[in-house]
């Protein structure tokens, strides 16, 4: 008796741009600030004719709610981002740093080159790096084939 194991193919592009993605916004999170909504006081004139929906509406109440969610939702954003990295090795913890986290506009040569690596060995610490990053943060995409 045989047993067989299927292994699932992960598709390198769509977890690496999912991870770069996820790495980028918890960046964009860190470095900005999130500016509440505001209500509108004045009413608005509108010559559509009313229809009964059985919805009401709290525009109020809906602004307050994203403005006390929203920056709770940045925050454990870039802390899950930041715990996922802490987890990786040294090598692996200063390249994604320096190449996410740290500045904008960063590109791959810049930091290798920074690193004393050549493009080979960047790409290759990267690509690890990248993937142990997705397992962490449940990012794995999955190839069809």
């Amino acid at each position: 008796m045989q047993i067989r194991q299927d292994i699932y193919k992960v598709d390198e592009a769509e977890t690496r741009a999912a991870v770069e993605k996820y790495l980028l916004q918890a960046r964009e999170y860190s470095v900005t600030e999130y500016i509440p909504e505001e209500a509108s006081v004045t009413a608005s004139y509108s010559s559509i004719p009313r229809s009964n929906t059985n919805v009401t509406s709290d525009q109020t109440g809906d602004i307050a709610s994203t403005n006390v969610d929203e920056p709770e939702r940045r925050r454990r954003h870039v802390e899950r981002a930041l715990k996922a990295i802490d987890r990786l090795g040294k090598r692996h913890q200063n390249l994604i740093n320096m190449r996410y986290m740290m500045d904008d506009d960063v590109l791959d040569m810049d930091v290798a080159e920074e690193l004393g690596y050549t493009p080979r060995h960047y790409r290759r610490i990267k690509s690890v790096a990248m993937y142990r990053l997705a397992t962490s943060l449940g990012l794995l995409v999955l190839s069809d084939e």
